[in-house]
Parts: C-alpha cells; sequence; structure tokens
C-alpha cells in the first residue's frame, strides 16, 4: 500500500511557510509522473512524498541540468554566483546516501564550485520509502544512512495508512487510529533549527536509518571484487550483446542520481567581445562523448561506451572513494526503453569472469 500522507494538511502548512524563505523542492505529481517541483506561495501542487522514484534526481537542485558559470564583457569576467537557500524535500534513503557520494566525489582532486556553493548552503530532507519494483540498494551498499547524510528525515514507521483518506486524521490523529505518530529525526545542527517549527514530534539521529530490503533479497554483490572483474570483462561479449539492445539514447545517465558528466558551451553576443558560458548536462552513452579535435573518437563502439559507464560505476568510484557509484535506486532500468536492467548486467559480468 502507498503511503498516503501527501495531503496532511499540517505537513501542506509547514512547506508552504518554509518556501517564504526557501527554495523549497518537492516530488509532485506532473502528468503522471512523479518530478521535484518548487513549493510556491500556494497550495497547488499534488505531493507524491513516499510513492515511485522521480523522473530527474534531487541532484538537479544542486547540479542543473543547465546553468551559467560566467559571464564576459569587454574583457572582464562576471562569475555566476549560484543560490544556496533550497531545501529539498522527500529524498529516499538510497537517494540520501547518493547525495553523499555525488558531494564526496565533487570536492574530490578538483572542488566543484558551482555544486558545493548550492550543495553546503542547501538542506536536504529524507523520509520513508516503500519497496518498489527494480530497487537493489542493499547490493550496492546505499541501503543505510547515518547522521550527517542528512538534515532532517521523516520517519513514518507504523503509519502505511497515515491520510490514505486525505483527512490527515488516519495515523496520530486520535480516535481514528493508534498507530504511531509521525517523527521527524535531525541529522544536523542546520535540520534541528529547521525543525523548531514543524507539526511533528522532533529526534536527534542516534543511529543508522535502514531502507526496506525485499525479504527474497539475493546474495549482495562482492563489491571489493567489481573493480577488478569489471576490469577483466573489457571485450567480453556480454558488453556486444547489451550494444545490440541499447538504443543509446542516454535515458540512464539522465536519471541517475550518481552521474554528474557534462559539457560546456560559449555564446556570444552580436558584439563577439560579450558572451556567456554555460554548462549543461551530458551522457557517457552517446556518440560524440568521446570525440576530440580531429574526429578521432576513443569509445566510438557502444559496446565499449557501455562498459565505460559500468567501469566508471563500479570499478573507479569504488577504487577511488570507496563506495559504488550506484545507488541501486533502479531509475536507469525503470526509465530505459530497452529495458536493460543493471543487476543482469552485473550478474553476467560475475558469470564471465568467474569463467575466465
Amino acid at each position: 500500500m502507498a503511503y498516503g500522507y501527501d495531503a496532511h494538511p499540517a505537513l501542506r502548512r509547514w512547506l508552504l511557510e518554509l518556501a517564504a524563505d526557501y527554495r523549497v523542492l518537492v516530488p509532485a505529481e506532473k502528468g503522471g509522473n512523479r518530478i521535484f517541483q518548487e513549493v510556491g506561495t500556494t497550495d497547488a501542487l499534488v505531493f507524491g512524498l513516499a510513492q515511485d522514484r522521480t523522473v530527474l534526481p534531487a541532484k538537479k537542485a544542486f547540479l542543473p541540468p543547465e546553468e551559467m558559470l560566467f559571464e564576459f564583457s569587454a574583457g572582464r569576467i562576471l562569475p555566476a554566483m549560484p543560490l544556496d537557500d533550497t531545501i529539498v524535500f522527500g529524498l529516499h534513503v538510497c537517494e540520501l546516501s547518493a547525495d553523499r557520494l555525488l558531494t564526496a566525489n565533487m570536492t574530490h582532486d578538483r572542488p566543484d564550485f558551482h555544486y558545493l556553493v548550492r550543495r553546503n548552503g542547501g538542506i536536504i530532507a529524507g523520509v520513508s520509502c516503500r519497496r518498489t519494483s527494480g530497487c537493489f540498494c542493499e547490493k550496492t551498499g546505499h541501503d543505510q544512512i547515518v547522521p550527517g547524510d542528512f538534515d532532517l528525515f521523516l520517519d513514518l514507521d507504523g503509519c502505511p495508512g497515515w491520510d490514505s483518506a486525505g483527512t490527515g486524521e488516519q495515523c496520530g490523529g486520535g480516535a481514528k487510529t493508534s498507530v504511531a505518530q509521525p517523527r521527524l529525526i535531525a541529522g544536523s545542527a542546520a535540520g534541528r533549527k529547521l525543525a523548531a517549527s514543524a507539526p511533528f514530534p522532533l529526534e536527534n539521529a542516534t543511529g543508522a536509518i535502514r531502507a526496506p530490503v525485499a525479504a527474497a533479497s539475493s546474495k549482495t554483490w562482492p563489491l571489493d571484487e567489481l573493480p577488478a572483474r569489471i576490469r577483466d570483462s573489457f571485450g567480453a561479449t556480454i558488453w556486444d550483446d547489451l550494444a545490440a539492445r541499447c538504443l543509446g539514447c542516454g535515458n540512464c545517465t539522465i536519471v541517475c542520481p550518481l552521474c554528474y558528466c557534462f559539457y560546456t558551451r560559449d555564446e556570444t553576443g552580436l558584439a563577439p567581445e560579450t558572451g556567456r558560458r554555460l554548462r549543461l548536462w551530458d551522457s557517457c552513452q552517446l556518440l560524440a562523448f568521446a570525440r576530440v579535435a580531429g574526429g578521432h573518437n576513443f569509445r566510438e563502439s557502444r559496446s565499449e561506451r557501455i562498459w565505460y559507464r559500468f567501469s566508471h560505476k563500479f570499478m573507479r568510484m569504488q577504487e577511488t572513494l570507496g563506495h559504488a557509484g550506484c545507488s541501486g535506486c533502479g531509475a536507469c532500468f525503470h526509465f530505459c526503453p530497452a529495458n536493460i536492467d543493471p543487476q543482469q548486467v552485473i550478474a553476467d559480468v560475475l558469470e564471465v569472469t568467474d569463467s575466465a
């Protein structure tokens, strides 16, 4: 059963109050999908906080699909200063874990100024999730969070039917039920401050918060072995088989909370001494991604591009940051027109390297 607390009047009033001082993004229904939308000054959004995954991940709040890096005019460069007053409310455990790893990646080696200004000034609030089709966060190690991984967390354990009728009286509402009252868990000082006006009891985080795991969950992946396994699988026929199915559309990277590749584009005005530089999301699955001056392409075949994506997630990020660059959210599979399942891909990699 889906959680039905989205229309609870106290929750809606609180988010609207916060929207007076912050840019508040929440998952909301639009055209039959869930996307992160900004809460305005009216009560018009149809919240979808604990439902299935959003089309675009929460990373778009801190790493927008398109942003201006700087303008230039008459020899002067004017850097664009990103906003730093955003609250993203309604992330699931795997998304909060992905946010932690993405921030570590954007801090590592060459810190990304624009991302870090937004992220360090932003606030993220999680919410209990339900197990949805295609989730496998327990296999990638992104099935739990600890204090510091989040600012606030709305815990609905014991409240599966809260507000399922839209009355706001079915959980913690007194006469109608005796199930638990939702509670807010603070994971940071910023979260505690923000929760001062919240309509729910507040507690400090004392330990890990775990995502629900399927009762019949299969064996976890040997994450420490995967870098070598992925490396050894290069050139195997499994990648050719995937290339025959893949459309090369790049959907998988766009919906992934841990993909961050981009390209830059310079635009000039009618007077060439004025213009601006933009940063836009890119995808390693597109043919032009690895093309360089002179026309050479380092990954011209689709099979090489697919292998590269998996090597980046399960080899490069695992070796560099100590965690797989895949949250296990299942968004890439859910939105893939060719139904390519990363769980099956890894199973095939383990099988082919076992027999090597």
